[in-house]
Order: C-alpha cells, then sequence, then structure tokens
C-alpha cells in the first residue's frame, strides 16, 4: 500500500490540470491573434513585416507549445553530427 506522500507526488497538481484546459484555449487565441495580425500586415501590402511575423509566431508557437519537439530536433541532430564519433 503506498503512502500519503507517494500519492501526493503520483496526483495530477492543480497547475498541471490548469494546464492542460486552458492550453488548448490559449493556442486558439494564440492562432487567432496571428491570423488577424497577418492578415492585416499582408493588407497593408507589408510583405517584408508579414513574412518576419510569420517566422516569429512559427519559432514561438513551437517553443511555447511543443517544446519537446524542439528537444527532440536537437538530440536528432546531434545524434546526426556525431554519429560517427558515437559509435
Amino acid at each position: 500500500m503506498m503512502n500519503l506522500s507517494t500519492m501526493l507526488l503520483l496526483a495530477d497538481t492543480p497547475g498541471k490540470k490548469l494546464q492542460e484546459t486552458l492550453g488548448g484555449e490559449i493556442g486558439s487565441i494564440f492562432f487567432l491573434a496571428v491570423i488577424f495580425i497577418s492578415l492585416t500586415l499582408f493588407w497593408k501590402r507589408a510583405f517584408t513585416a508579414f513574412i518576419g511575423f510569420a517566422l516569429f509566431a512559427m519559432l514561438v508557437s513551437v517553443f511555447i507549445f511543443q517544446p519537446e519537439m524542439v528537444s527532440s530536433l536537437g538530440s536528432d541532430g546531434f545524434r546526426w553530427l556525431f554519429e560517427a564519433v558515437l559509435e
């Protein structure tokens, strides 16, 4: 039988529950803001600002909403570069 401290460590924290429930909503709002700003820049024919903002939004979305993808890309890139040394 597990003691109380082990059960507390295995339980979801309120912050994790909040992140799971609001993560999708915040992602949707972020995506809506990116679409609105991109369309505004495109409509004003500020193509350089549009491309810069689009690249910035892509980087921010990957780092905030999928950080595990960044770490896996880093480890895969390291393995690819140094596979001869690692073997």
